[in-house]
C-alpha cells in the first residue's frame, strides 16, 4: 500500500471531484427511491401471507410465518403466492411511474446505480493508494468511501465557489 502525500491526495481529489459528487447524488437518489418504494410495497406485502418454505421448515423444525419483507427469500420462490406478489409489485411500480424493465424494482435499480458510483470512486483511488479499494467490503469499504467522498466534496465545493465568484 502506498501512502500518498497531501499534495498528491488533493490533486487526486480535484481530478475526481465529479465522481465524489456523483456518489452523493446516487446515494440520495437511492435513499429516496427506497423510501418511496417501501411506502407502497409494504402494504402490498402485508396483504399476503407467506411462510418459510418446506425445505427451511424441515431444517428448523418450524413452519413460521414471514412478517418481514427482508426475509421473503425464505419462502417458496416458485410458489403461486410469491409469483403473484411479484406481479403485483410490478404493477405497483408501473402505477407509481416506473418505466424500467418488467420485473425490476426502481429502488433496487437506484441502489445498483449507487454501488456503481461508489465502485468508480474506489477504483479511481486504487492507483493512488496502491491497493484495490474497489474490492474491499464492510467497515474498510465504508471508511475508504467516507475519506474519498470527504476529499472530493471539499474539492467540488472549492471548485464551484471559484466558478460562482
Amino acid at each position: 500500500m502506498k501512502t500518498p502525500n497531501i499534495t498528491a491526495f488533493r490533486a487526486w481529489a480535484i481530478r475526481h471531484a465529479q465522481t465524489g459528487h456523483s456518489v452523493l447524488m446516487a446515494r440520495a437518489y437511492a435513499q429516496l427511491m427506497r423510501e418511496r418504494v417501501d411506502a407502497y410495497i409494504q402494504p402490498l406485502f402485508a396483504s399476503y401471507t407467506f411462510y418459510v418454505s418446506d425445505d427451511v421448515a424441515a431444517r428448523t423444525g418450524r413452519r413460521e410465518r414471514i412478517t418481514d419483507i427482508k426475509r421473503l427469500y425464505l419462502t417458496n420462490l416458485q410458489g403461486r403466492d410469491y409469483l403473484d406478489f411479484l406481479e403485483d409489485c410490478d404493477h405497483a411500480h408501473r402505477k407509481h411511474g416506473f418505466t424500467g424493465p418488467a420485473g425490476h424494482c426502481p429502488a433496487l435499480v437506484a441502489e445498483e446505480l449507487q454501488r456503481k458510483a461508489e465502485y468508480a470512486l474506489l477504483l479511481a483511488a486504487s492507483d493512488l493508494f496502491g491497493v484495490e479499494l474497489q474490492n474491499t467490503y464492510g467497515e474498510t469499504r465504508a471508511n475508504a468511501l467516507d475519506l474519498l467522498i470527504g476529499a472530493t466534496i471539499k474539492a467540488w465545493s472549492a471548485k464551484n465557489q471559484r466558478i460562482g465568484a
